[in-house]
This record gives structure tokens, C-alpha cells and sequence, in this order.
């Protein structure tokens, strides 16, 4: 055996699932039944219904080309589209206006589909309109009187409206996402109309872009028409203001060169100061470094202006020659010497000459400074001058440049407007939809409507969830025990037996109908009774033991009247008393007793007489012929009182004990009275009676219950008076299912 087999899991879904399939298979009935009711109105409506076609077209939405503030085309940059735009076009496929153009188009006011005062009404058109609850209304609240009073253009509007909605009821416009396409698709009684209408509509629809376009173009084109010729007077202003102020200022045009006359000259004065402060410093530079040298002779020779002098160069070069006749003389003739006096003298004179050429020079440099310092002053005045006229034209220069910049200005938007005005002008007769149909609706090949397969698919499972709940919540509302499992499940209780329901023969009663057959299913369902009993495990551990055989009292008992305590208690006294037993029957229901009249005594003495000590024991004691067994009936009892059942009933059974080797004794029920439990306080075993498809679920368990409580010694369950054709039938999977298969196994 797998490890699958031996998983509490799986056994509990194995056993739930057998559960639900026995309670499909006992409802299979009801199922059909609903399929039935279920399915024949969907069946009726697929039959009068008349099939529909779907066409469907796609339409692709182009986004616009990007533009500028002017309209200017940067390249084929393209605006890109969001999925409220794309969705913004589809409702404009299914808009009003469309519609309208569609249904005169195609003249549809015409189509008996579309238009109902044309068509001839069908069964389910007479019977539609009295499902609404407007239809059995009187006319006064449906309305009908307001309008009869409306005029006839009114009424055409509203049948025109009528169609249009009727129209759009049949079409479907829905975006395909993340995607720029638009689905299109129409449905109609006729597949070549439904193909048609949808390529009329996305046609429409083209042309009303296009023309949408156009109208754009021509309102755009007729603003900048009206707004060119107010830019165009704006600029001749601003340009005539710009030139009156230049002539009234005297001022020249920014093109024209080297600018106003106060600008040239001021231009030029400040050229030549720059010039002549550089010739200043020039000569204020030479001037300077012939002072210095003249405070230091021995650097007068090195000056540009005595180095230039050609007088000077020639006294140098005397003085030169004297020198060195002098410092040849010194050597040959002393200091006294005349002659070298003489030379001395006349080197001396020569160096005086040299030193006033010099200072010429000096003073020659000196006058060209002071000329040269004199004419920066007076350029310095003169370009003063000019600045405070250069301020002042100034001022006027840039009043005239703001005049300037605002002709500019409007003279750039003029010439911008122009250009959008001549591409727009272009543009108009070249205009696109942005938009096309990528694939054509074509002619459906079946029909769309109605999905006949689907539907009744649906219909199926529908009506078979519907009937299959039905009989689980039937199941579930039963409160009656059919099953072996389910007594078990109630009680905690194994069950001993399940007795067919007996057959009355002619004359006989039922008690008597069991045996004459002993393969019978009821006998047989006695024989399993009493084996179940005789086990050695089922009796009560401390049972009383009166002999030494170990005689048993069994007590049968269940919740209410007429579950077949007394025929279950007779059978199994008689299969005990067959199996060469002693047995004893009591009968301890002093309340309502049947156990006489079954076996057809008196039944005016017995149990009540003998304790009270009215009888003996062989007074009240009878014998069943059949099987032998000892009877005692229950008695005349008239006021019942609970010390019936004290300590003489148990001496009395323990008397009893040591005479027979079973004592069966027929209870009243738990429910009722008390007694069965106090028997169950005296007995060893207690059978706990069931009537099949009968006792309420409830009604056991609180017998149970109250027993338990009393700790009666609780054997099992006996299923009493079982229909076999429809347990059988009814697939409960317990061992009574197999009944009929014993019967001709072992019967024939």
C-alpha cells in the first residue's frame, strides 16, 4: 500500500468526495429537472432570436506634426499622442454628428432595423414590452398625452433621435491600448450592411478630419490676415516716429558711417591729445634727462640730444686731441711749462665751449615742453567741450535707439506673421486627416450573435451548479438518517444492523413474515444483529453474571414511537432463541405496550402485575410457539410509577439472570419517558433503534445524549424498517447498498 493511502488527509477527501458524489447521484433527478426548466427558455430564446454579424474596421490615429509658437515645423518631429487623446477620438466615432451623417448617408431612416415604425413586430416584440413595468402603467403616468401635444418638427426629432440611438446601440468604438489604433465594429441582422456602415463611418470620419483641418487652416489663415495688416500699421508708425525724432535731433541712421558730427570730432580731438600727451611726455622725458645729466657731467656725452649735436661731436673730438697732446707734453716737459700751461688753458676753454652747447640744447628742449604742454591744455578744453555736447546728444541717441528697437520689433513680427500667412495659405490646399484606416471591415463570416455554443455552455453550468446546490442544500435541510455512515457520524456508535423493511404476508403480521424466508434480507439482517451481539467485545465489561453461562440483558430502546423497537426486539429474541438459546422477552413499555398484541396474548397481566407482586412469575410468563420464546408482556398498568423500575426490577432481572441465557427487554422511548434510561442504568448491552429516512437527526442525538449521561451501556445503531430499492438507488456506499446482490447470491 502507497504512503498516499495511509495520509489521514487523503482519506478524509477521499471520504468527503464519495459523500458529495452519493448526494449528486441521490439528487440526479432533481438536476435533470432543473437542466430541464433551466435550459428549455434559453433553448426557446436561441430559437427566436435571429443571428447577428459583427464587422469590424481599425482605424490608426496619427499624431499632428510639432510646431512652434509661429507655426514653424521643426523637421517631421511629431506631438506625441496620450491614451486620452487616442480615447477622445474614439468618442468622436460614435458622436452625434457621425452618427447623423451616417444615417443620412446610407438612408437608414429607411431600414426597418433601425427604424421600428417600419418593422413588423415579432412574437418577442409583442411580448418584450410587457416585462417593463411602464407598460401596464395608465397613459396619464406613461406620459402619452404630452406627446400626442408635440408638433411635427418635435416629433420628426425625435424619431430621427430614436434612430441615431438605435444606431449607436449597435455600434462599439473602443481603443486598443498601448497602441494608436481605434477598433471599430458594427452589428447587424445583415452581414454585408453591418461591413458597409462600418466603412461608411470610418470614411466619415476622415473626411470630417479633414474637413476639421480645413477649417483650422481657414481660421488660422483669416486671424493673421486681420492681424498683418494691424502689425503692418504698427511698424509704419513706429519707423515714422523713429525717423522724425533723428531728423529733429539731427542725428544720422546707425547705418550710416562714423556716426553724428559731435561723435567724429570728439573722436579726432581725443586721437590728437592722446598724441600730443605722448609727444609731452616725449620731450618732458628729454628734458628731464639732460637735467640729470647736466648735475653729472660725465654723463652729458651719453645724452641722445648732445650725441645728435654735430658741433658737439667736433669739440669732443678736439677736446680728445688736446688731451692727449696734454698727457704727451706732461710726460716730456714739466707742470710749469708754458707750453703745457698753454694746452691745459686751452682744454679748459674747449670744455666751456661744450657746456654752453649743452645748455642751448636744454633750453632748446625746455621751449619745445612748454609748447608742447600748452597744446594738451587747449586739447583738453576743446575735448571738455565736446563731452558736454556728447552728453547731450547722448540722450537723444537713446531715445532714438529705443524708436529703433521697437520698429525692429514690430517689423520681426510682421515678417514672421507674413511668413505663417504664406505657408498657411499653402498649407491649406494641401491639407491631411491624420488619420487612416489600416484594415477594412469585410464582410463577417458567421455570425457573432447569438454565441449559441457559448450560451448554452453557460446555460449548462449555470442550471447545473443551481440543481447541484439545490440537492446539497436539500441534503443539508433533511434531517432524517438514511445512512449507516451518517448514524455512525450522529451517534459515535457502530451499526449493528440495517433491517430491510419486512414483508406482510397474508393473514400475518409483520413479526411473523421474517422467518418462513430465512434467506431473506431481513433475516439475514437479524443474523448480522445477533453476531454483532454475541461478539465477545461488545458486551458490557461489567456485565452482571447470573449463571454460568453468563446470561445478557439487552435493552432496546430509541428516540421516538413507531421506530420498530417491538419488531426488533421479538426478531432478535427469536434468531437468539434459534441459535439454541434461552431468552427471555420483556416487554417494559408500561406506557403504550405492543408486544401482546404481535404475538396475539392477552396482555392484561405481566411485568406491572409481577412487581407489585400481584402474580407470580408463571402466572404472567407466555411462549412464543414459533421459536420458543419466553414473553413476558408488559401488563395493565394504569398509574405507572417510577419504583416499578427500583431495586425490585433489578433484583427481578437478576432472578431472571440465573433462568435464561438472554433477557431482551422492549424499552419505551429516550424522548418520552424516563424509563429507557433507567433500564439502560440495569442492562449490559442497550441497542439504540433508528427508523430510516424517518427519525429526525435531532431527536437522536439528544437520545443519545440523555443516555450517555445516564451511562447506559450504548452497543450501537440499528437502522429500522430500510427501503433497499431506494438505498440502493440512493448510493450511500454502506453494506445495506449490497443487499440485493445477497439476496441472489444466497436466496435462490
Amino acid at each position: 500500500m502507497s504512503l498516499a493511502a495511509n495520509d489521514p488527509r487523503q482519506r478524509d477527501f477521499a471520504h468527503l468526495f464519495r459523500w458529495g458524489w452519493r448526494v449528486v447521484w441521490r439528487g440526479k433527478w432533481l438536476i435533470a429537472a432543473v437542466l430541464v426548466l433551466l435550459l428549455a427558455p434559453v433553448v426557446a430564446y436561441l430559437a427566436l432570436t435571429p443571428p447577428l454579424f459583427t464587422a469590424e474596421a481599425e482605424v490608426l490615429i496619427e499624431a499632428p506634426e510639432a510646431t512652434d509658437s509661429l507655426g514653424e515645423r521643426p523637421g517631421t518631429t511629431r506631438i506625441r499622442l496620450s491614451e486620452q487623446a487616442i480615447q477622445t477620438e474614439a468618442e468622436l466615432l460614435s458622436s452625434s454628428l457621425l452618427i447623423r451623417r451616417l444615417v443620412a448617408r446610407l438612408q437608414l431612416d429607411r431600414d426597418p432595423e433601425f427604424n421600428v415604425r417600419l418593422r413588423e413586430p415579432t412574437l418577442l416584440d409583442q411580448v418584450r414590452p410587457m416585462l417593463s413595468l411602464t407598460y401596464w402603467l395608465p397613459e396619464e403616468l406613461k406620459g402619452q398625452r404630452d406627446l400626442d401635444s408635440l408638433g411635427a418638427d418635435a416629433r420628426a426629432r425625435m424619431d430621427e433621435a430614436r434612430i441615431m440611438n438605435s444606431v449607436r446601440s449597435r455600434l462599439q468604438v473602443r481603443a486598443q491600448r498601448r497602441t494608436h489604433i481605434v477598433i471599430v465594429q458594427f452589428t447587424s441582422s445583415d452581414r454585408e450592411k453591418a461591413a458597409r456602415i462600418v466603412n461608411t463611418l470610418t470614411e466619415l470620419y476622415l473626411l470630417d478630419r479633414l474637413e476639421a483641418s480645413f477649417d483650422d487652416a481657414r481660421r488660422v489663415t483669416a486671424w493673421l490676415s486681420e492681424r498683418l495688416e494691424s502689425l503692418r500699421r504698427d511698424v509704419n508708425i513706429a519707423e515714422a516716429a523713429a525717423e522724425t525724432y533723428r531728423a529733429e535731433r539731427g542725428l544720422r541712421r546707425r547705418s550710416d558711417r562714423g556716426g553724428t558730427v559731435s561723435d567724429q570730432q570728439l573722436t579726432e580731438i581725443n586721437s590728437r591729445l592722446v598724441l600730443a600727451r605722448a609727444d609731452l611726455a616725449q620731450k618732458s622725458a628729454r628734458l628731464g634727462q639732460i637735467r640729470a645729466l647736466q648735475r653729472n657731467p660725465r654723463g652729458v656725452d651719453t645724452a641722445s640730444d648732445v650725441l645728435q649735436s654735430g658741433l658737439i661731436q667736433r669739440l669732443r673730438e678736439t677736446e680728445a686731441q688736446l688731451q692727449r697732446d696734454v698727457s704727451e707734453q706732461t710726460r716730456v716737459l714739466g707742470d710749469r711749462h708754458p707750453r703745457l700751461v698753454g694746452l691745459r688753458n686751452e682744454l679748459e676753454s674747449l670744455r666751456a665751449t661744450i657746456a654752453g652747447e649743452i645748455a642751448k640744447i636744454a633750453s632748446s628742449v625746455q621751449g619745445e615742453v612748454d609748447i608742447a604742454a600748452t597744446g594738451v591744455r587747449a586739447l583738453e578744453q576743446e575735448l571738455a567741450s565736446l563731452r558736454q555736447q556728447t552728453n547731450v546728444d547722448a540722450s537723444a541717441e537713446i531715445r532714438l535707439r529705443e524708436l529703433e528697437r521697437d520698429a525692429d520689433a514690430n517689423r520681426s513680427l510682421y515678417e514672421a506673421f507674413l511668413a505663417r500667412f504664406k505657408r498657411e495659405a499653402e498649407q491649406e490646399r494641401i491639407q491631411r486627416a491624420n488619420a487612416r484606416v489600416v484594415s477594412p471591415a469585410e464582410i463577417p463570416s458567421g455570425p457573432s450573435a447569438p454565441r449559441t455554443r457559448l450560451i448554452l455552455l453557460m446555460a449548462l453550468a449555470v442550471a447545473g451548479s443551481v440543481g447541484i446546490g439545490l440537492v446539497f442544500l436539500l441534503d443539508r435541510l433533511d434531517n432524517a438518517v438514511r445512512s449507516a455512515d451518517e448514524a455512525e457520524t450522529l451517534t459515535g456508535l457502530p451499526t449493528l444492523a440495517m433491517v430491510p423493511r419486512g414483508r406482510r404476508r397474508r393473514g400475518k403480521t409483520a413479526e411473523d413474515s421474517v422467518f418462513p424466508d430465512a434467506r431473506s434480507p431481513v433475516a439475514n439482517a437479524f443474523r448480522t444483529l445477533r453476531t454483532a451481539l454475541a461478539l465477545p467485545d461488545v458486551a458490557r465489561p461489567d456485565a452482571a453474571v447470573g449463571s454460568a453461562a453468563g446470561a445478557r440483558t439487552v435493552v432496546v430502546t430509541s428516540s421516538l414511537p413507531q421506530e420498530g423497537k417491538t419488531f426488533i426486539s421479538l426478531s432478535l429474541a427469536r434468531m437468539f432463541a434459534r441459535a439454541g438459546e434461552r431468552v427471555l422477552l420483556i416487554d417494559a413499555d408500561l406506557h403504550r405496550p405492543r408486544l401482546h398484541q404481535a404475538l396475539g396474548f392477552p396482555g392484561e397481566r405481566g411485568l406491572a402485575q409481577l412487581l407489585r407482586q400481584e402474580a407470580t412469575l408463571d402466572e404472567v410468563l407466555e411462549r412464543d410457539a414459533l421459536c420458543n420464546v419466553d414473553v413476558l408482556p408488559a401488563g395493565r398498568a394504569d398509574h405507572v410509577e417510577d419504583r416499578l423500575f427500583g431495586t425490585s426490577f433489578a433484583d427481578l432481572l437478576t432472578n431472571l439472570g440465573t433462568q435464561w441465557d438472554r433477557v431482551i427487554i422492549d424499552s419505551p422511548p429516550v424522548l418520552a419517558v424516563s424509563d429507557a434510561r433507567l433500564l439502560g442504568a440495569l442492562a449490559d448491552q442497550m441497542i439504540y433503534v433508528v427508523k430510516w429516512n424517518a427519525t429526525p437527526r435531532d431527536a437522536v442525538r439528544n437520545g443519545v445524549k440523555l443516555l450517555r449521561a445516564a451511562k447506559a451501556p450504548l452497543t450501537g445503531v440499528v437502522l429500522s424498517q430500510v427501503n433497499m430499492r431506494k438505498h440502493a438507488r440512493y448510493g450511500y456506499g454502506d453494506y445495506g447498498q449490497y443487499y440485493s446482490r445477497y439476496a441472489d447470491y444466497y436466496g435462490r
